[in-house]
């Protein structure tokens, strides 16, 4: 009886567990069924929530490791589809799709020998795989081993004379070898034969742009709208190269466009007044732009403005501005935004109480409002509350860590404590971890300039123009510092790095009036953007 017994409970206990395993699987392959839906929709939020429902019940399938991948291709998390196709390759290290597409996001992402190493690896099985040649080419091109590079994009064409990276590597390899007349024929060449593409015209508009060509620039940029007419990246440049060439009222004009586009969206209203913090109140005309928004009439742009006054220190200005759009009741979803600047304004003009009781209100509503919580460290700060802002300075920068001013706010928190050690640590761990982010850079080498540091700053800066050579805040960064310190040499080696960056030409012919001007006894100072270094 008791074998008995023990016989029918084992076999009860196995039909739970088939039971079971079927649910999962079950759970699993709808939660993928409704991940092609919305895929197929576009609505990749949708789609991440289902494929990853899908994996929480079953993480041994491969294709659905694949679709995470590609949602999060679709999305711009590129680190997080690296992850996701290393993931496939662990469960079938064959998997053609994911070491293809991990050798073009290392290749992305600047490591150089994982993309070499997966192009190699593919390119044994597969030798005429015209992706992973590209690849190969293209690291190849970045180390500078051009006859490496010309071969492998000659061996392309051979394969398919029509093939647009082939091309497109070729003209890269002109332009290296300093034909850069060469490369833009050649690409025209090929958009004559082949038709226009966003590759082609991308790699056109860097050629265009190191030759300070304005007028072909402009048409580049308006036969990519054309392709791209939801491409926000793409405006945010144009904008900044208006701006560049003296052109405000077309650019304000283009931002008003783009925010009607993006009606409440608060990263737009972000990205433009990153963008006029960085072109310089000198080129924007703020009084320009305020009448200019007055006329529109349009509250996100009003926002904007009142950001960009708080951001320039014209609190009551900004005060006035963000008046109407604030919460003078319970705080709203609709107007956090606006909330949280008008505290910024109340804590620039002394207001600092009311601006406390604001942020707290808003933190209330909405606990992980970083913009909140970073306002709140700053009114903390300005009233002598170290202690308070130590302690939301370092929640901002645990739960944010890719947000530099959270980052920045921390380490001087720790200079005003008086500890220089804390804040060396914070400034050069916030740089590992933000190392492609030239406002981070910018702040690092403000603080060692003026802890006397100079040599040190310059090693940061020639590390970042390595590791972020297309970066041209980085190469203006570096310049400074190198006329700022008479390194002659260190001069000559920023206008040659210069060459191949996106509006370079200009940036050597400023560096060049500075040169002109310290040589002359007539030094520009070299503050930094925001003067912190002063």
């Amino acid at each position: 009886m008791i074998a008995s017994g023990l016989a029918r409970f084992i076999a009860a206990a196995a039909l739970l567990m088939l039971v079971a395993c079927g649910s999962a699987e079950e759970k699993a392959s709808k939660a993928a069924a409704r991940y092609d839906v919305y895929y197929a929709r576009r609505d990749f939020y949708s789609a991440r929530v289902e494929i990853k429902r899908a994996l929480a019940a079953q993480d041994d399938i491969p294709e659905y490791w694949a679709r995470l991948a590609r949602v999060e291709l679709a999305t711009g998390r590129l680190l997080e589809a690296y992850e996701a196709y290393a993931r496939l390759v662990e469960l079938d290290p064959n998997d053609a799709e994911a070491i293809q597409a991990m050798a073009e996001l290392s290749y992305s992402g600047g490591s150089y020998d994982d993309a070499e190493r997966l192009a190699d690896q593919m390119l044994g099985k597969q030798p005429r795989s015209l992706r992973m040649l590209l690849v190969k080419g293209s690291v190849a091109a970045v180390r500078h081993d051009l006859p490496a590079a010309r071969a492998i994009a000659e061996r392309m064409l051979a394969i398919d004379p029509s093939n647009e990276g082939g091309k497109i590597l070729r003209a890269r390899v002109l332009n290296l070898e300093g034909n850069r007349d060469g490369a833009i024929a050649e690409l025209e060449k090929a958009i004559a034969a082949d038709g226009e593409s966003v590759a082609k015209l991308l790699t056109l508009l860097d050629l265009y742009g190191t030759k300070d060509d304005f007028p072909r620039v402009a048409r580049t940029f308006a036969k990519l709208f054309a392709l791209q007419p939801d491409n926000a990246d793409l405006r945010f440049e144009y904008a900044r190269m208006l701006y560049e060439h003296g052109r405000p009222g077309r650019a304000l004009e283009l931002l008003a466009r783009l925010l009607r586009a993006h009606r409440g969206d608060a990263a737009i209203q972000q990205r433009i007044v990153d963008l006029w913090n960085e072109v310089g109140s000198d080129r924007i005309d703020v009084d320009g732009a305020r009448r200019f928004v007055d006329r529109t009439g349009d509250r996100p742009m009003k926002i904007a403005l009142g950001h960009l006054l708080l951001d320039q220190r014209r609190f009551a200005e900004a005060e006035a501005v963000l008046r109407p759009f604030v919460d003078m009741g319970d705080i709203t979803a609709g107007r956090v935004e606006a909330d949280v600047l008008y505290a910024g304004a109340l804590s620039g003009l002394g207001r600092g109480r009311e601006a406390k009781a604001l942020v707290d209100r808003i933190l209330r509503f909405d606990e992980s409002n970083p913009r909140a919580l970073l306002m709140r460290v700053r009114v903390a700060t300005a009233a002598g509350d170290l202690a308070g802002a130590l302690r939301d300075a370092q929640l901002l920068a645990s739960d944010n860590p890719r947000m530099v001013e959270g980052r920045v706010a921390l380490a001087d928190i720790y200079v005003r404590r008086g500890e220089p050690v804390l804040a060396d640590g914070a400034y050069a761990n916030a740089m590992k971890e933000l190392s492609d982010d030239g406002d981070m850079l910018q702040a690092y080498v403000d603080h060692l300039l003026r802890t006397r540091r100079g040599p040190m700053a310059l090693d940061v800066a020639r590390r970042f123009t390595r590791e972020n050579p297309l970066s041209r805040e980085g190469w203006r960064i570096r310049g400074e510092l190198c006329l700022s310190l008479d390194d002659a040499a260190c001069v000559e080696e920023v206008m040659e790095g210069i060459e191949q960056v996106p509006g370079g030409l200009k940036l050597r012919r400023i560096l060049e009036s500075r040169r002109a001007a310290r040589a002359a006894g007539q030094a520009a100072s070299t503050c930094g953007r925001t003067g912190a270094a002063c």
